[in-house]
């Protein structure tokens, strides 16, 4: 049944988004439910806002969509749990395996070996996404104590990343430096982290979906490269 098939995939969804090692979107795209996926997110919009569950039905695919985002979360909720426990009692051990795991996705994110041997020009997009990173290292966020607009901000980002095949919205997140916070903020239910990154991961669905697909469409190489980049420091500067 198709409604199982979305839910196993939503289950694993889940689990990826934590994990920055693959995307959300990956996971769709090996399930074969990316395109549909996105066509039902690009739905969100005023003109479908209705009470009339019909149509909603109808518009969003729930009888679909509903079993992916309930599992999707289920494994959120369940998982997070692991992480948290992972970076309280053996944060550095576990940093360093992350940091080593960002920084061979990036190679696989951006092939830029490849990329780069056929256009040599693309170097300097890399170059820009190391430097990103390095200024990203350096902005001292505190964690456990991060600005509700800088979590709202993040939130923004981190979903946008979820949209693009092959680049995990929570390496993202250690990017940006918030990625334990958010981490035990969900594993504890914590609403000072969940509600502004929250917010955020929902400005971003409704918003970016289109424009993030349409860029990442026209300038493809570009923007893999600047992630890649991005991410290989982000990981070098974890071990």
């Amino acid at each position: 049944m198709l409604q199982i098939k979305y839910a196993c995939a939503g289950f694993l969804m889940g689990i990826a988004e934590l994990i920055p090692g693959i995307s959300g979107s990956t996971i769709a795209v090996i399930f074969n439910i990316y395109k549909n996926l996105m066509s039902i997110l690009t739905e969100l919009k005023w003109s479908n806002a209705s009470f009339n569950l019909g149509k909603l039905t109808r518009v969003f695919q729930l009888r679909l969509f509903a079993p992916l985002i309930f599992s999707m979360f289920l494994s959120i909720l369940l998982f997070s749990k692991g992480i948290d426990y992972l970076l309280t009692n053996y944060e550095q051990p576990f940093f360093l395996l992350l940091g080593w795991l960002m920084m061979l996705l990036s190679i696989q994110v951006g092939n830029f070996f490849t990329a780069i041997i056929s256009k040599p020009t693309l170097l300097i997009f890399l170059i820009g996404g190391v430097f990103l990173g390095f200024l990203l290292s350096n902005l001292g966020v505190d964690s456990a104590n991060a600005h509700p607009l800088y979590l709202f901000i993040s939130g923004i980002i981190a979903f946008a990343f979820f949209l693009i095949p092959g680049i995990s919205g929570s390496a993202m997140l250690i990017a940006l430096g918030v990625y334990g916070a958010v981490i035990k903020g969900i594993s504890n239910f914590d609403l000072e982290t969940l509600i502004p990154f929250g917010a955020g991961c929902f400005t971003s669905l409704v918003l970016l979906p289109r424009l993030i697909l349409a860029i990442y469409k026209a300038y493809e190489d570009q923007m893999l490269l600047i992630f890649s980049g991005l991410i290989f420091c982000s990981g070098y500067f974890l071990i």
